[in-house]
């Protein structure tokens, strides 16, 4: 059966939405409370980290957040997360909310926006003990572009020994979990340019790079990949994940699980007030739980 047959039977499962996705002007105007403090990794503004901290002594589990926005500065930075700070520390999962630079500002695209990625990672294990966050209990939440990052930190000690980009974990998460993101990079080039504007691939992944960047070119080093798609997303289909999920070696595909959540859309994975929230706090605080 084709992709095509396979969705029109996916639609005709799931029946009419009930309501309608979240639409990006709404996530856009979402009340963002400043964090409870910031750190910095670098000297561009980018290169920052919010941190929400639950109440209480202690240690917290911790949620890494990576902000989506197709790569590019032309949208809001980590900030576009801010909202989800309190949603999560109101359930005692403490938050590191991460900035990198983009595809298309000065240092960014490849290797800078990668590096950026790990550096903030590795500021997180510096940081760890001051802030009574249990990396023990930790896991990586990426939305859209994020869930690009976060499926390729996770693979990042994969890469070849003369890549700039190969790092080795300072800490294992629990699991990654990719809202609405992009795993398998090089079938999902074409779409770029048309989603995120010109250029923003090239910098981000120049051919003869790629390989070093697309997380289904690479072998996770995780022990569990939640790829959550909204069924009604435009932007990042279900069967982006669905791709990324063919690619990954046979003793990985056995890792990965898809979650196709119906009447949702691209923005309802990260809007607390839609139902799939409710889904995806779920599947955070499940990774999160005591074993």
């Amino acid at each position: 059966m084709n992709r095509c047959a396979i969705l029109a039977l996916a639609a005709l499962a799931v029946g009419p939405a009930s309501a309608d996705p979240v639409e990006l002007s709404v996530f856009r105007d979402l009340p963002r409370p400043e964090p409870s403090l910031q750190a910095a990794y670098g000297a561009a503004p980018a290169q920052g980290i919010d941190v929400f901290l639950p109440a209480g002594p202690g240690p917290h589990p911790v949620a890494v957040l990576i902000h989506g926005g197709c790569w590019s500065a032309t949208t809001s930075g980590r900030e576009q997360m801010r909202h989800l700070g309190p949603a999560l520390t109101r359930r005692g999962i403490a938050v590191w909310s991460i900035g990198y630079r983009r595809a298309n500002e000065a240092g960014g695209g490849y290797p800078g926006t990668y590096q950026d990625v790990s550096a903030a990672l590795d500021r997180l294990a510096d940081d760890a003990a001051a802030h009574r966050l249990d990396l023990a209990r930790a896991v990586l939440v990426g939305h859209s572009a994020g869930g690009h990052l976060a499926l390729w930190a996770v693979s990042r000690d994969s890469l070849p020994a003369a890549s700039p980009l190969r790092a080795a974990a300072r800490f294992a998460p629990r699991a990654v979990i990719s809202l609405g993101g992009v795993g398998d990079l090089q079938s999902f080039t074409r779409f770029v340019p048309v989603l995120c504007g010109p250029g923003i691939i090239e910098r981000l992944a120049p051919p003869d790079r790629l390989a070093e960047v697309s997380p289904g070119a690479l072998s996770p080093s995780v022990g569990s990949i939640v790829l959550v798609s909204g069924v009604l997303d435009r932007l990042v289909p279900p069967w982006v994940a669905y791709d990324y999920v063919r690619t990954l070696p046979a003793g990985s595909r056995s890792a990965a699980r898809l979650v196709n959540l119906p009447d949702a859309g691209h923005f309802d994975l990260v809007t607390p007030s839609a139902p799939a929230w409710d889904a995806v706090v779920g599947l955070i605080e499940a990774a999160l739980a005591d074993r």
